[in-house]
C-alpha cells in the first residue's frame, strides 16, 4: 500500500511537471502591433457576469473608505473574429444562478450574486458554449475563471506566471492563500491549456493583443482589441479596479506586487496615448452600467 501510495504522489508530480513545462506556449513575447497596420475583429460583446458587494471598501482604496460598503460588476468579454470566438474572463459560477446566498471567493469580504449565466446569454445570439474556441483569462481569481470548465474543448490561454504562482508555496497573506487554492480547483487541468510569456497576438494579426499587465496578480494580463469603427479598446482585467484608482496610482491590499501593479497602471495609460484606445475597467460599475450590453455589440 504504502508503494502504491509512493507511485501514484511520484505520478501526480511528474503531471504537475508537464503541465508547467511541456504545457503548449505561444511564442516568445510579441511586440505590440502598429496601430497603423493592426488587423481588426468583428465584434465585441459584454456578458453580464456577476455582481459583488463588499463590506470594507479600503481593501481597494487603501486608507480611505473604511468600513463602506461597495458594489462591483463582473464583466466577461466575448470575441468574435472570423469563424473563432474568444472569451475573456468566464465570471462567477453558473451554479450561483439565483442564489438568495450568493458565491463568494472570500466570505468575510465580499458576495457575488449571478442574475445572467453565460449559456443563456450566449443563447441570445444563437451560440452555444461548444462554439467557443478560445477562453482567455486575465487572472486566476474565482469570479474570472468560475465557468472555464463549461469550455472543455477550447483553448485556454493564461500567462505562464500565472500559472506557476497558483502552484506555489502559501505566503503570508492568508487571503491571498485562500484565492490561490480556490483558483486550482476552479481551473482545474484544462485539456488545451496555452502558456503565453508576456505580450501576445492572439490571431497573429495584431487585432487581439493579450498585455501583461502584472501586479494584482503575478501573471494578470489585460487585452487589447482593436475594431474597425470602435478602434481599440483596452479591457483592464483586474489591473484597476475603480477609475479613481488608476488616475491616482492607488494599489488594492490584496494585489500581490505594489510596484508592480503601478508599473502595469502606467503601461496601460502609454497603451491608451499609443492606440488613442479606450479603457473598460472590469469591476467598475459605474462605468460597466454605460457599456453596451449583449444582445448589442462594438464593431
Amino acid at each position: 500500500m504504502l508503494r502504491q501510495a509512493k507511485l501514484a504522489g511520484a505520478f501526480i508530480l511528474a503531471a504537475c511537471i508537464f503541465v508547467l513545462e511541456g504545457a503548449p506556449a505561444a511564442h516568445a513575447t510579441t511586440k505590440l502591433p502598429d496601430p497603423a497596420k493592426a488587423g481588426v475583429a468583428e465584434k465585441l460583446f459584454r456578458l453580464d457576469c456577476g455582481r459583488s458587494l463588499a463590506n470594507d471598501e479600503s481593501v481597494w482604496t487603501p486608507g480611505a473608505n473604511a468600513g463602506r460598503s461597495i458594489e462591483f460588476s463582473s464583466t466577461c468579454w466575448l470575441v468574435k473574429h472570423g469563424d473563432e470566438w474568444l472569451l475573456w474572463d468566464t465570471g462567477v459560477p453558473e451554479e450561483a444562478f439565483n442564489d438568495p446566498k450568493g458565491w463568494s471567493t472570500l466570505p468575510k469580504l465580499i458576495v457575488y450574486h449571478l442574475d445572467k449565466t453565460l449559456t443563456d446569454q450566449f443563447a441570445e445570439i444563437n451560440l452555444k458554449p461548444g462554439d467557443i474556441t478560445r477562453v482567455a483569462i486575465s487572472h486566476t481569481h474565482g469570479d474570472h475563471i468560475g465557468n472555464v470548465r463549461l469550455f472543455p474543448s477550447a483553448r485556454v490561454m493564461m500567462q505562464r506566471a500565472e500559472y506557476q504562482w497558483i502552484y506555489s508555496p502559501n505566503g503570508p497573506n492568508d487571503n491571498v492563500n485562500q484565492l490561490m487554492a480556490l483558483a486550482r480547483k476552479l481551473l482545474g487541468t484544462p485539456k488545451n491549456l496555452q502558456l503565453v510569456d508576456g505580450d501576445t497576438d492572439v490571431f497573429g494579426d495584431g487585432s487581439v493583443m493579450l498585455v501583461s499587465t502584472p501586479g494584482h496578480t503575478p501573471g494578470s494580463q489585460s487585452l487589447l482589441v482593436h475594431l474597425k469603427n470602435a478602434g481599440f479598446i483596452i479591457l483592464s482585467g483586474d489591473v484597476v479596479h475603480l477609475e479613481g484608482n488608476f488616475e491616482k496610482n492607488i494599489v488594492p491590499s490584496l494585489n500581490t506586487n505594489s510596484p508592480e501593479s503601478i508599473a502595469s497602471m502606467e503601461k496601460i495609460r502609454q497603451l491608451m496615448a499609443k492606440y488613442k484606445a479606450k479603457l473598460f475597467i472590469n469591476h467598475d460599475k459605474k462605468q460597466s452600467n454605460k457599456l453596451k450590453l449583449l444582445p448589442a455589440y462594438y464593431d
